[in-house]
C-alpha cells in the first residue's frame, strides 16, 4: 500500500474515484447526478485546510481520503471510500491507520444515518489500535443532520 497526497498531477485519478464514492452513498444521501452524470462532491481539496490522498495497491488506486485539518492536533475524516473490490483484504483499516500515524491527535469520523456499515467499519479500525480512548455518540451534524460520530487520540 501506498499513500500518495493529491496534487495538480492526480487530482483526477481523486476525483474520478470521489464520484464512485458519491454514487455509492446516493441511496443514503438522495444525491442524483447533475446533467453532466456527475455528481455534485461535499468536499472541496482545493481548500488550504483540507488534505487529500489516494492510496494504491501494486500501482492502482484503491481508495481515496480527504482529511479536514482543523488545526495541527484536530483533525477529521471528511472523505473515505475504498474500492470495493479491496475491501475484503481489509486495506480501508490499514489506510485509516496510516493517516492516523501520519497525523497524531484528536480525530472525528461521522457517518450519516442508514449507513451502519460504514459505523461498524470505523469502529473496528479504531479498537485495532491500542489505548485509543473511543467516544462514540450521535450528534446533530449542520450538513448532514443526525449522525453516529466517533472521537479519539492517537
Amino acid at each position: 500500500m501506498e499513500l500518495v497526497a493529491v496534487n495538480d498531477l492526480n487530482q483526477a485519478v481523486y476525483y474520478n474515484l470521489a464520484q464512485a464514492y458519491e454514487a455509492e452513498f446516493s441511496k443514503l444521501t438522495e444525491k442524483v447526478p447533475r446533467q453532466d452524470g456527475m455528481f455534485e462532491l461535499d468536499t472541496d481539496i482545493a481548500q488550504e485546510q483540507v488534505s487529500a490522498f489516494i492510496c494504491y495497491v501494486s500501482g492502482v488506486p484503491a481508495g481515496i481520503a480527504a482529511i479536514y485539518m482543523h488545526s495541527d492536533k484536530d483533525m477529521e475524516i471528511a472523505e473515505f471510500y475504498i474500492v470495493p473490490v479491496f475491501r475484503k483484504a481489509k486495506l480501508g483499516t490499514q489506510f485509516a491507520h496510516a493517516l492516523w500515524a501520519m497525523y497524531p491527535g484528536s480525530w472525528t469520523i461521522k457517518q450519516i444515518a442508514g449507513a451502519g456499515y460504514a459505523t461498524e467499519f470505523w469502529r473496528s479500525a479504531i479498537l485495532k489500535l491500542p489505548g485509543l480512548d473511543l467516544i462514540e455518540d450521535e450528534y446533530v451534524d449542520q450538513y448532514w443532520g443526525k449522525v453516529t460520530r466517533q472521537r479519539f487520540e492517537c
